[in-house]
């Protein structure tokens, strides 16, 4: 029931390789490792979250070759199960995710999406980007990129971002005049406190202009792990936030809960009959 997390496994696809396709065979690879069958599996997939206003979103959908569920509805399901939210609360999800940011207020106990909104003015992909920027611009060669070089230091950038969520500094190869260079929690602070800023108040104002009163508001995505995303979020809602840990895998979490609930309910379904 979400306490034991028995493996993991993290593939880049190919761009022209269709996702589902490479999801699922990640699925059987899984289960195989684990004596697992993929018709118990949950898989996650995005979803435009203005979409889900007026559905519950913890509902599994039959997609096919394996069950679906909605990184919202995977994310609700992990909340509750682990009590980090009130099961008769309402509460607001703030994902921000690598393409954008959403905010999802919810009834709990329903499941039942109230109101939602997506904007693409801030996400993981924009601290990236202006991290490689300001890291190219200070210590790059003005010798040609090849597209090696480039994929090297968009890893090292991501590697470095996961990184500066528990150390202040952190070494990051690339194209540069030493071969690599020292990446300062205070410096990426810099580049993207006005960003975090202003997406903090427009989540603020999301949840002002709303129909129903938020009780929790609740931070989660890769760039959660940030402590100034925290820290900015922290000032504007107070007690009233809930940070969970490793916000990035939070909705993974809740599909394992999920598939976990599938199958019991099967042996369930099975002893009676």
């Amino acid at each position: 029931m979400g306490r034991a997390l028995l493996g993991t496994e993290s593939v880049t696809v190919p761009r022209g390789r269709d996702r589902l396709e490479a999801a699922v065979e990640i699925v059987d690879s899984v289960c195989a490792r684990h004596a697992g069958n993929r018709e118990s599996a949950v898989l996650v997939v995005p979803d435009d979250p203005r979409c889900r206003v007026g559905s519950a979103a913890t509902v599994l959908h039959e997609g096919g070759c394996v069950r679906v569920a909605s990184e919202l509805g995977a994310q609700l399901t992990y909340l509750t199960q682990r009590g980090l939210v009130e099961p008769q609360s309402t509460i607001a999800v703030v994902d921000i995710g690598k393409s954008g940011t959403s905010v999802s207020v919810v009834d709990v106990g329903s499941g039942i999406v109230h109101d939602a909104e997506w904007s693409d003015a801030f996400r993981g992909a924009t601290v990236a980007a202006a991290v490689r920027e300001h890291l190219l611009s200070a210590y790059g060669t003005s010798a040609p990129r090849t597209p090696s070089a480039d994929a090297t230091l968009d890893d090292g950038v991501e590697w470095a971002l996961e990184m500066l969520a528990v150390h202040r500094a952190v070494q990051v190869g690339g194209p540069f005049l030493g071969g690599s260079v020292t990446v300062f929690r205070t410096t990426v602070d810099r580049l993207v406190l006005d960003a975090v800023t202003a997406v903090s108040s427009w989540v603020y104002d999301v949840v002002a202009r709303g129909r129903r009163r938020v009780d929790t508001v609740v931070l989660v995505g890769g760039p959660a792990n940030l402590p100034l995303v925290r820290g900015v979020f922290a000032q504007q809602w107070g007690e009233a936030l809930v940070m969970p840990a490793e916000p990035q895998s939070l909705a993974a979490r809740g599909a394992a809960v999920l598939a976990a609930r599938t199958v019991s309910a099967q042996h369930r379904f099975a002893s009676a009959s």
